[in-house]
């Protein structure tokens, strides 16, 4: 039997570990870019993606310059950043391996279905994550990892969570967490 399966798209501030964050999500995402590493060698871990996600991702490398020491999973990304931009190009679903992680682009014609405007209201370029989380979530679950208090982390809120599942069944697959959440729940499982 092979590794149990998680499948996560990750928001562009978690690759941030610095800046105008409070001091609790600066922890958060650091706790994360190191211990991420080490639970993926327990775990099959593939970070959705999209063309879109993959054109805001270009601008990490020069917002985390001055964020020096970069956690290792941080490091190992920034590193292989081309490499997984690449992916972008081909125009279609494709997926590469950058152990121990996957990196999977999803397909826009099965992500353009989802209209999401009315669940991320506060920052419509936070969308992108969500659709593809939906565009995922039929096949199981997809955490959405985030730190934006007033974007994706309010679909925590049970009411504009139910809406949206009200909206898309297969989003009852989608759960946000919080980088070191998605941390203490692998780090807990048997």
């Amino acid at each position: 039997m092979g590794k149990p399966k998680i499948r996560v798209v990750i928001d562009t501030n978690v690759f941030i570990p610095c800046g105008d964050k409070s001091e609790d999500k600066i922890k958060s995402i650091k706790l994360f870019g190191e211990i991420f590493p080490k639970v993926a060698e327990t775990y099959d871990i593939t970070i959705l993606l999209s063309t879109e996600i993959l054109d805001e991702y270009k601008m990490i490398r020069a917002k985390v310059k001055d964020c020096h020491p970069l956690p290792k999973f941080h490091a190992n990304f920034i590193r292989n950043l081309e490499r997984i931009r690449r992916l972008h190009r081909l125009k279609k679903c494709r997926e590469i391996t950058v152990d121990p992680f996957n990196f999977h682009v999803i397909e826009s014609s099965k992500i353009d279905r989802y209209d999401v405007r009315d669940f991320v209201e506060n920052d419509p370029d936070d969308e992108k994550f969500l659709r593809v989380a939906l565009a995922e979530a039929s096949k199981g679950v997809v955490l959405i990892l985030s730190v934006d208090d007033e974007s994706l982390l309010k679909l925590r809120d049970t009411e504009l969570y139910e809406r949206l599942c009200r909206k898309f069944d297969e989003a009852k697959n989608v759960k946000v967490l919080l980088p070191h959440e998605l941390i203490e729940i692998l780090e807990n499982q048997p």
